[in-house]
């Protein structure tokens, strides 16, 4: 069993994840913010983790908010009328809901970090929030990065949470970030070269990161069909021989292939690790634990699935990391579990 647990930044357990030899490498969320110059930091928490591997995890594709408002309707838009799953909506900035009539605001208005284009020609487009536990409606795109919501979501959107959205229409503009490419700077000042790709979906993806770090290590994450699709078609020919690994990230890649048939997850996850031995499996990992110390044994037998999947690496996500209990049980849980497979 090998293990990469997410850190937060400023933990004050990162010592113990650099002596516990379950632990193989530590991922740093690069959407957290850090105190001063990126290279100071890194410099820093190298000699923390010492031989271990410190994967940057860039953002690349992935559509991630800004902030967000409830009730914060766009001055001088016109009164728009929409039939939604059966619904007459009201698209009107005076008015918040009233009875009968579904009527909005309250307006979610998001901004998000990427520039993107939707064809809303035929009506508004749903899109999901929380791991697909909630979804609202996007009606307008302003300006390529500020989506004007239709009822919902059911809660106020904070800075830096992923949006899904399924529709064939969506193009996003360009592939690494400003602050991805900046991550990658300061990783070549200080001898990381060590990356996590969100949303691999073409050749160009691993190109653009090689560009500018040839000595990039990439582990390519599999977040959607096209990222599937791309595996059967060029990862094989061109990436495994030269050392690119896949990740199956759960998190996105659930809602992306399984929305509306979950079951079809388990293909994607056979898919991947038949194509890359090394293959990591990432994030819904042992969640049962943010609300108790003993698993649920679904998460128990979901570990053991994915070792018969063949999954030899797991990387434990935000939701347990950021508390060291929760994080050191989910430690000692695997490695029971391997012991059981070894």
């Amino acid at each position: 069993m090998r293990v990469i647990a997410t850190i937060p930044p400023y933990a004050p357990f990162l010592s113990k994840l650099a002596e516990n030899p379950v632990i193989t490498g530590v991922r740093l969320n690069t959407v957290m913010p850090i105190k001063g110059p990126l290279d100071e930091y890194l410099y820093g928490l190298k000699k923390i983790m010492g031989d271990k591997d410190i994967w940057i995890d860039l953002k690349c594709r992935q559509i991630r908010t800004s902030h967000g408002f409830f009730f914060k309707a766009p001055e001088g838009k016109e009164i728009r009328h929409y039939k939604i799953d059966g619904k007459d909506v009201v698209l009107d900035p005076s008015n918040i809901k009233t009875l009968g009539t579904l009527r909005t605001p309250p307006w979610a208005e998001l901004k998000i970090d990427r520039k993107i284009k939707l064809d809303l020609s035929k009506g508004p487009i749903k899109c999901w929030f929380q791991d697909g536990c909630d979804q609202a409606y996007i009606a307008e795109v302003v300006d390529g990065d500020t989506l004007i919501m239709l009822d919902g979501p059911k809660r106020v959107v904070g800075g830096g949470e992923s949006i899904n959205i399924l529709d064939s229409s969506l193009e996003i503009e360009g592939y690494l970030t400003d602050l991805d490419i900046k991550w990658i700077e300061a990783s070549k000042e200080v001898g990381i070269h060590t990356y996590m790709l969100s949303y691999v979906e073409k050749d160009s993806d691993i190109d653009d990161l090689l560009i500018i770090d040839p000595e990039a290590i990439p582990v390519a994450k599999i977040e959607s069909p096209k990222g599937i699709e791309w595996i059967k078609n060029s990862y094989a020919k061109k990436y495994r021989l030269k050392g690119v690994r896949l990740m199956a990230a759960r998190g996105d890649l659930y809602v992306e292939m399984g929305i509306n048939r979950p079951e079809k997850i388990i293909r994607a996850l056979y898919t991947i690790s038949k194509e890359d031995a090394r293959a990591i499996l990432a994030s819904r990992i042992l969640t049962s634990l943010k609300d108790n110390s003993r698993p649920t044994c679904s998460d128990i037998t979901d570990i053991a699935c994915m070792i018969q999947m063949r999954y030899k690496t797991f990387m434990i996500g935000d939701d347990i990391c950021f508390n060291e209990d929760s994080l050191m049980l989910a430690l000692e849980i695997l490695t029971a579990i391997g012991n059981e497979y070894s």
